[in-house]
């Protein structure tokens, strides 16, 4: 099954990419010659799901774990995920929240031993010899959104973006700080919510693939039209999660695959 054929044969793959189907929310897990990352973690309904598939592709110890920003639908399992693996390094940004949910995510944090850390943009990030870069938060922000942190993840010539809730607000600061932020794969900021993917950004990116993780239109209605609109006019394929299960990229460094659960 899948969008392309399987031609990345498992011994070369440099990085694999999952993006959980999670509805509403946003989970990936990040995994390179055995070693694990995830970045977001669902909402708190969805840990049995997300602790079931780590476990089901193997993990034992995550490298790292991010929360992009302190929004359920993005920590919500974060916590059964550090109580449930070994951890090495938890990031999320340095803005606070009041909530059960945040609140869960510290405990959980203490209870390993570890502390939070808040990268600063221009940071580098190492995973097991990818290299990734901290593009956001560029500054402090009023509101949860767009303090969350931006990620460019290289792995050979095949480039990843996770850009959390980033809305235009952060989007245009990145754009001020001159980064290259082209991409292969982006994973479209806010649920594909037309707050986010500001035009002049999502075509700097112009990726080739823009991967959604949204719940039922009917409900959220997310993605918004003129964003999916505007991604396919730059030439990507979208794809989401609820229409199309978890979404699984997998790259040697050159060429890259994209499946589907459905």
């Amino acid at each position: 099954h899948g969008m392309a054929v399987d031609t990345i044969q498992a011994e070369d793959v440099l990085l694999r990419v999952d993006f959980l189907n999670v509805g509403q929310a946003d989970c990936a897990l990040l995994s390179t010659k055995g070693h694990y990352m995830v970045i977001d973690g669902g909402n708190n309904g969805d840990a049995d799901t997300i602790l079931s598939y780590l476990e089901g592709q193997g993990v034992e110890k995550l490298d790292a774990v991010v929360g992009t920003h302190p929004h359920e639908d993005h920590i919500g399992s974060l916590d059964a995920i550090i109580n449930h693996f070994d951890v090495d390094a938890v990031y999320m940004p340095k803005i606070m929240h009041t909530s059960k949910t945040f609140e869960d995510v510290l405990d959980a944090v203490a209870n390993k031993g570890l502390k939070i850390k808040s990268p600063d943009p221009g940071d580098t990030i190492d995973f097991n010899g990818l290299e990734i870069e901290v593009l956001g938060p560029q500054r402090e922000y009023k509101d949860f959104n767009n303090n969350s942190i931006v990620l460019k993840v290289n792995a050979g010539e095949t480039a990843f973006l996770f850009t959390g809730d980033a809305e235009e607000t952060a989007e245009k600061d990145i754009l001020q700080a001159d980064y290259d932020l082209q991409a292969d794969v982006l994973k479209v900021g806010h649920h594909g919510s037309k707050t986010s993917s500001y035009w002049p950004f999502v075509s700097k990116v112009k990726p080739k693939y823009a991967l959604i993780s949204c719940g039922d239109f009917s409900i959220y209605k997310h993605p918004n039209k003129n964003v999916v609109g505007s991604l396919t006019h730059l030439g990507a394929k979208v794809l989401t999660t609820h229409d199309h299960g978890t979404l699984t990229v997998t790259t040697d460094g050159k060429s890259f695959d994209v499946m589907t659960e459905r």
